[in-house]
């Protein structure tokens, strides 16, 4: 038995095709309709181009974003930090000093770091009795220091001079031990021993003034030690 494809008949194919290009014929035929679909849309008023707007948003993007990164970093857990204050012994820059004796006003006075015994004195209002040459009114004021004044003609106070610093008095550079030279204003134990080593190097001071050539003395150190040292 032979097995095969059977054909498909060419009338009957060649009829299907005409009856597939007749139908598209016929869908395709204009109808009179065609203009009533061609509808004119209005002009948008605001016409937005389009790179603008993409940057706009992106902007808007990026400050919504550092928004919430701030919001979100700022949270501490409801801690508050509170800023450190010092307290008036904490202060920094300023000298506390007492003036008694022939004066209006003596006691305790509060100056800025750098005044001089000239400016406390004028403070303190001496009696018109007052010996004032007793004092170097150029000398700058030491935290913690007394100024002793007297009357015209009176006797030093002990421990030699108007304006001591607490617990100090004359300050042999030449034998005082570096303990004892920790006394003076402004001498630390790195500036006692400084001291030391410069006169066992260069031999004794010959003069206080030699004392701003020892390390970490300057001229406002060396004046307010100025009265208190000797040789």
């Amino acid at each position: 038995m032979r097995v095969g494809v059977f054909p498909w008949p060419a009338a009957a194919f060649s009829v299907r095709c005409m009856n597939a290009i007749d139908r598209l014929q016929e869908l395709t035929r204009p109808t009179g309709e065609e203009d009533l679909l061609a509808v004119r849309y209005p002009a948008p008023r605001v016409a937005v181009p389009v790179k603008p707007a993409a940057a706009l948003v992106a902007a808007l993007l990026v400050a919504v974003g550092a928004w919430a990164v701030t919001r979100s970093g700022g949270d501490g857990g409801g801690e508050i930090e509170w800023e450190q204050v010092a307290s008036p012994t904490e202060v920094r820059g300023v000298v506390v000093v007492a003036v008694v004796g022939e004066v209006a006003n003596p006691g305790l006075m509060t100056l800025n770091e750098g005044s001089r015994i000239a400016d406390a004195l004028q403070i303190a209002e001496p009696l018109p009795h007052a010996d004032l040459l007793a004092h170097n009114q150029a000398q700058l004021l030491v935290d913690g220091q007394q100024i002793h004044v007297q009357a015209i003609g009176a006797a030093p106070p002990a421990g030699g001079g108007g304006a001591t610093a607490p617990d100090a008095g004359t300050v042999s550079l030449n034998s005082a031990s570096a303990s004892e030279l920790t006394a003076l204003p402004g001498v630390g134990e790195a500036t006692a021993a400084a001291i030391v080593a410069h006169r066992e190097t260069n031999g004794p001071f010959t003069a206080v003034e030699q004392l701003m050539d020892v390390r970490g003395i300057g001229p406002a150190k060396f004046e307010a030690m100025r009265d208190m040292v000797g040789l």
